[in-house]
């Protein structure tokens, strides 16, 4: 069985392990990134990073990259609370496009804006332009399709044990580890972690559609969120693209995501759903955020209600605050 050593080992690939391991690249500091999947997935998740992510990945002279290939900044970010895509609209809640915010925020002069605004970009964007970034550092060390499969630790070290797309295993070792690997976290399990609060408070399904031209027809504005009064809680978003779309709702049976898709739309159109899956709405926090010299973060150490992107940034806050640590 091979053996190597690395500074630091993160587990998990999202954008949480990846902006771990830029930031640790960026210092100097060598890691090396697992991730079991053998490449980046093309799901829906998260779609925005609020403005305290764009100030980090500003600082970390990324701000600029991920807004080329996130939502035009031309874009309006209003909210709106809908019958369908063509009723009129019972609330609609303005919100500047990017471009809008970076004026206002170069207009102000009492300190009271952010100093990026915030970015629609779906996390199947986000991750392999971070992939890119991690890929370019020489001291970062990217390996998908090998997986998490046991480690223990030392007051010296961690040794982990990995296993490979073919089967093969292969033993690291690390002066520290970070567990990126989500709310399922086998290093949170290893280490005999609880998670603790309020957990199945809502079960959504959530589909991802492409539907090329409908974001140009909607004719009641253009924002990024349309929340269905309904009895199901449906909720149809934007993606960066403006052709994809993705639509949450409170349904138990996967096939019901096609009909509800075509109802929110109400106009005649031709669209896929690519992808259909459950998610439930929690709100648990990890009884502590690691053991000796293995740390967690983003989800595996927390599940939030990702209402106002929650989810996704404050796993980037978990990754700056320890990488800096």
């Amino acid at each position: 069985m091979a053996e190597t050593h690395t500074p630091v080992l993160i587990v998990g690939a999202g954008p949480t392990g990846l902006t771990l391991a830029i930031d640790l690249g960026l210092r100097g500091i060598g890691c090396t990134l697992i991730e079991k999947k053998p490449e980046p997935e093309f799901l829906p998740k998260m779609e925005r990073c609020n403005a305290r992510s764009m100030e980090i990945y500003r600082r970390m002279g990324l701000a600029d990259q991920l807004r080329r290939v996130g939502l035009p900044p031309h874009c309006p970010m209003d909210v709106f609370i809908v019958l369908s895509l063509v009723q009129e609209p019972l609330l609609r809640l303005p919100y500047p496009s990017v471009a809008q915010a970076k004026a206002e925020i170069a207009a102000s002069e009492d300190m009271s804006q952010p100093l990026e605004p915030y970015q629609l970009i779906s996390q199947y964007t986000l991750e392999p332009a971070l992939k890119r970034v991690a890929d370019s550092l020489p001291t970062v060390t990217v390996r998908y399709g090998h997986e998490l499969v046991s480690f223990n630790q030392t007051p010296e070290k961690v040794t982990a044990v990995l296993r490979k797309e073919n089967g093969a295993t292969e033993t690291i070792t690390a002066d520290y580890m970070a567990g990126c690997d989500g709310g399922g976290s086998l290093v949170r399990r290893e280490l005999d972690i609880a998670l603790n609060g309020e957990s199945n408070l809502l079960r959504f399904q959530q589909a991802l559609y492409r539907c090329d031209g409908l974001y140009d027809r909607i004719p009641i504005g253009k924002g990024r969120h349309y929340h269905v009064a309904d009895d199901k809680a449906t909720f149809f978003i934007v993606q960066d693209s403006t052709n994809h779309f993705t639509l949450h709702a409170t349904v138990e049976n996967p096939v019901d995501m096609g009909p509800l898709f075509e109802k929110a739309v109400a106009m005649p159109v031709k669209y896929e759903m690519l992808y259909v899956g459950p998610w439930r709405q929690n709100l648990l926090l990890a009884d502590a955020y690691g053991k000796g010299r293995v740390f967690m973060a983003g989800d595996a150490a927390h599940l939030v209600i990702p209402t106002g992107g929650l989810g996704m940034n404050t796993g980037v806050g978990d990754a700056i605050d320890l990488s800096w640590k």
